[in-house]
């Protein structure tokens, strides 16, 4: 099954992508922008699969308490390494190529060093958290434990996605798949150890995610040193011209997680860990599309940029269009074939009763596809810097959201974050095509005034 979507995937993303090329771009350029997609898409698949394995396995082997942890964990990772994209990667993304060569080398090798510095300091300060609340009898040892290195996993992720979004803005999704096999290589190998090792299985879980960020950061690392090199330097400039643009788009990420992983948090402390893993069972099945869509959108930053600045805010749109047209289809396909068989799915492949499973799949789904026309609108808003408006437009759709979440508990139970988060992302969209369409409406002057100039 996932063989036959994969390549199916694959060949629907390149017939778009060549669909998407200016007639002028040339055949060699056209081929290189297919190769790097595909490269991207061969990518988000194995990590999709990767994950899907962890979860599947931690779902079959070891009990809902250790599971529903595990979420809880990587839901912080999550809002951690989303914060740092939006505060460092996003806005690098879009500074970097308008420098040149040496001067976009001095920017990354300057912030690196200075990442490095500061990660380490806070880590360190992070961790007397577990052993206070381990002192002060708010947890016990084991839980103490798994925050320990929920707090390591953190640091290792932090570290493995800034050198990826470097490789990413060089245009080398070919290194970024040779340092994510390391990556997923480990990360399969805890998902055994948890599955079939000592007990407690989420120590071996946990262990899983820092061995696995710290191996992919150190691939990805040296893949950059060997082209074009690290250099060190005066990270002050650089910061401060990121500081503009990160600020919004930082504090907009935080917002959009409190909407869109917050959920596990509400849930534990209103129904409970069995909720939390209820609820993130049936997400499992439908893993695939959202991996992917978070893949593609990484890679779509800083394309937009670029099409921004050689073809226009309305070729852009239309490229983005044509493009989140195509994954819609497959991820229809796939929603569709899961929904088919998913009594097999849940009964003989996870070995697992999911409570209320056929309305959580089909929220799930609907959020999955909402989730991805936002995430690709939003990339010709991020191409055009527009990061004040985006976190005002996500703390509105987080307000509305999480008030939904928490009073529609008492009427809906754990499909009531489900429910919150639909509700929340489609008041999104709306905004961000509102933007963009009064961003059409500046840019339709300055283009014709061009014309007449000409």
């Amino acid at each position: 099954m996932s063989n036959h979507y994969a390549v199916w995937r694959t060949r629907l993303l390149d017939a778009a992508m060549a669909i998407l090329q200016r007639p002028r771009a040339g055949a060699g350029a056209s081929s290189r922008l297919l190769g790097l997609f595909s490269s991207s898409v061969v990518d988000q698949i194995l990590l999709s699969a990767a994950n899907f394995f962890v979860g599947f396995m931690l779902i079959r082997r070891t009990s809902d308490v250790d599971y529903g942890l595990f979420v809880l964990v990587q839901s912080a990772i999550l809002l951690i390494v989303s914060a740092q994209n939006s505060w460092l990667s996003g806005p690098i993304s879009v500074l970097g190529p308008k420098r040149s060569p040496e001067a976009r080398r001095d920017m990354v090798g300057a912030i690196e060093t200075s990442q490095r510095r500061i990660l380490n300091r806070l880590v360190l300060v992070a961790l007397l958290g577990p052993v206070l609340a381990y002192f002060l009898g708010f947890c016990s040892g084991l839980v103490a434990i798994v925050m320990a290195l929920g707090v390591i996993a953190c640091h290792a992720a932090l570290r493995r996605e800034y050198v990826r979004s470097v490789l990413l803005m060089y245009a080398r999704p070919n290194s970024v798949l040779r340092a994510d096999l390391f990556y997923i290589g480990a990360l399969l190998i805890g998902a055994l150890l948890a599955a079939y090792g000592p007990k407690p299985g989420i120590l071996w879980a946990v262990g899983a995610l820092v061995s696995s960020a710290w191996l992919g950061s150190l691939a990805a690392h040296r893949s950059v040193a060997r082209n074009p090199g690290w250099t060190t330097g005066d990270a002050t400039p650089y910061w401060r011209e990121i500081r503009p643009l990160g600020t919004w788009a930082v504090v907009g990420s935080v917002i959009y997680w409190s909407f869109g992983q917050s959920y596990n948090y509400m849930l534990v402390t209103r129904l409970g860990l069995i909720a939390v893993a209820n609820v993130n069972a049936a997400r499992l099945l439908l893993m695939p599309t959202f991996v992917v869509a978070l893949g593609i959108k990484s890679l779509l930053v800083p394309s937009a940029a670029t099409w921004l600045a050689e073809s226009g805010l309305k070729a852009l749109t239309k490229r983005l269009i044509v493009f989140g047209s195509g994954i819609v289809v497959l991820d229809l396909a796939y929603i569709a074939f899961v929904w088919v068989f998913r009594d097999w799915f849940t009964a003989d492949f996870l070995h697992k009763t999911i409570g209320d499973r056929d309305v959580l799949l089909l929220l799930w789904a609907s959020l999955a596809l909402i989730g991805l026309v936002r995430d690709v609108l939003m990339c010709a808003l991020v191409a055009l810097e527009h990061f004040k408006p985006m976190a005002w437009l996500t703390g509105f759709s987080a307000a509305i959201s999480l008030g939904l979440m928490w009073f529609g508990m008492s009427w809906w139970g754990a499909r009531a974050v489900l429910i919150g988060q639909i509700v929340g992302e489609v008041t999104n969209l709306i905004g961000i095509v509102l933007l963009l369409q009064r961003q059409h409406r500046l840019f339709e002057p300055v283009a014709a005034d061009s014309g007449r100039g000409e």
